[in-house]
Parts: C-alpha cells; structure tokens; sequence
C-alpha cells in the first residue's frame, strides 16, 4: 500500500513537472515577431513602389494655378530597392524624361528627385495609403532650359491615383 501511494506520487510529479515543461517550451515559441520594424524610408519606399513597382496616373495636373496641356495620357511607374530606384513615365514631359532613376532628396522622404536633378525637387503631399487605389500628390516649382520662353517652367501640381 505504501508502495502504490509512493508510486502515485511519483506518477502525480511527472505528469507535473511535464505539464509544466510543455506550458515553458509553448509560452518561450510564441508571441513575439522577429521581423525588424521598417524604417521611415523603407515604409515610405514600400507605399510608393509596393512590392514590385506602381503606376502611378494622373487625376488632374495644373500648370501655375490652371489645367495643364500635354498630360493627356499620363503615367508614372516607380519601382525601387534601398539601393536601385527607377521610372518610366508616359506623357511627362518636360517634367520627366521616358525612363530614369530618382531618388529622396537625402534623408528627406517627402522629396523626390528624378534623374539627378537637383534643381527640381518635388515635393511629396496628401500620400493616402489607406485607401483603394491609393493618392498622393506631387508639387514642383519646375525650371528648365529655356523654360520660361517656352512656357515650360513655373508651378506644377500633380494629383496622382495608383493603378
């Protein structure tokens, strides 16, 4: 009889202790996400480009306060990595060239710069990820080579949808 309470007990404790064990080893696997956090640019980059690039058209572009001409067919199509950022346009001139790179203006991920020229910084407004498609808007104070005689430069506003 004793033997059997001994036994008991010992059976009670390993059953115990292995309840026990299951409950560490299932609280110690769960719970947390080891995938570090984004970045201001990296989640700035994401909402641009997505995973695999976007195209970006226009709802409306203005030229200086009024209904630009030109923009007809409109499109802007950004892809890019933390290292490697490019786009092809449709109908963007004289604002974009067919196809170049672009980048943010240094640390600053709401400006963009397109083909390396510094002269003609946009500005990056009202980005609405949260929404289907997404909008955002770009502004530019945009000068060029003869602009001013050919009509070119002054204040751009682009109003963009993504496709």
């Amino acid at each position: 009889m004793i033997t059997e309470k001994k036994e008991m007990i010992r059976t009670k404790y390993y059953i115990l202790s292995l309840l026990v064990i299951l409950t560490l080893s299932t609280l110690s696997c769960g719970g947390s996400d080891d995938t570090p956090a984004l970045t201001a640019e990296e989640q700035r980059l994401l909402d641009l480009v997505g995973t695999s690039g976007a195209t970006w058209i226009a709802t409306s572009i203005t030229f200086d306060g009024a209904p630009a001409t030109g923009f007809d067919n409109f499109s802007l199509t950004l892809r890019g990595t933390a290292t490697s950022k490019t786009y092809t346009s449709v109908d963007g001139d004289p604002l974009f060239e067919a196809s170049g790179t672009w980048g943010f203006n240094g640390t600053n991920i709401n400006q963009l710069i397109f083909s390396g020229d510094d002269s003609n910084v946009f500005t990056l407004s009202n980005l609405v990820t949260t929404t289907t498609p997404a909008t955002a808007r770009l502004t530019v104070n945009f000068t060029s080579d003869g602009g001013a005689a050919a009509g070119t430069s002054g204040l751009y506003v682009l109003s963009l949808r993504a496709q």
